[in-house]
């Protein structure tokens, strides 16, 4: 199911050049869980079942307080890292940011965009994960992961298909709380975390990346929005 958001008026120059747009159709929040017909094992399938509930409540939070955000269909669940041998599983969130074509954004090298993208949206997530502590806590949840997609500069001509710039990021549950107490250093959280970016479908791999404070996504209200009632946005 599919409805309209509320558009980010004018367009927002922010920050490292990123600009967002609106006026985007966004699946409805019980569309962003993953199918559990897409689970390959028993552990992913029960993880999915056992946490449906809050899975949902956290969905229902993005789609509401984050309307300049949105969640892939599918993109909310328990995935394995790609190419991952073991079954360990993740609590991840597949995000798409509508980044309005900037001529500053793209001269950026790409893993400057990268590293724009996971300061400002991408940390920002793991935080808003890691608040749910019956998820994190239980005993099959591995870590957690973010997955950021971009519309890649320069890629959206008539006539040709748009291309994505998608970054996919795993932590381990253990790192990501010292992380975000400052205890570990940003340096030290890239060394440890599994990361790839992907060019289209093409996979580029590990790129050098830096990751910044940046308050954006916890902070930016859109003019004449206010959540649906009962809602609570932290």
């Amino acid at each position: 199911m599919l409805r309209h958001r509320p558009r980010l008026l004018g367009g927002l120059l922010l920050t490292a050049a990123l600009v967002v747009s609106g006026g985007a159709s966004h699946a409805a929040p019980e569309d962003a869980l993953m199918p559990l017909e897409k689970y390959t094992t028993l552990k992913g399938r029960s993880l999915a079942s056992a946490h449906r509930t809050r899975l949902l409540q956290f969905s229902e939070q993005v789609y509401n307080c984050l309307p300049w955000l949105d969640v892939r269909p599918g993109g909310l669940g328990f995935p394995r890292a790609r190419d991952s041998q073991d079954d360990d599983r993740y609590i991840s969130t597949w995000i798409f940011v509508d980044q309005r074509e900037d001529p500053v954004f793209a001269a950026l090298p790409q893993e400057r965009r990268v590293s724009a993208m996971f300061s400002r949206y991408g940390v920002d997530m793991l935080r808003r994960m890691s608040a749910l502590p019956d998820v994190i806590e239980d005993g099959n949840v591995a870590g957690l992961s973010v997955v950021l997609s971009w519309l890649k500069p320069g890629t959206s001509r008539p006539g040709r298909q748009a291309v994505n710039e998608t970054f996919a990021l795993f932590i381990d549950k253990a790192t990501l709380p010292e992380f975000l107490a400052k205890r570990v250093s940003a340096e030290e959280f890239t060394i440890r975390a599994k990361f790839t970016l992907f060019d289209g479908l093409d996979p580029v791999g590990r790129v050098p990346i830096e990751v910044w404070e940046d308050s954006f996504n916890s902070t930016f209200k859109v003019r004449n929005y206010d959540p649906p009632k009962g809602i609570t946005c932290p």
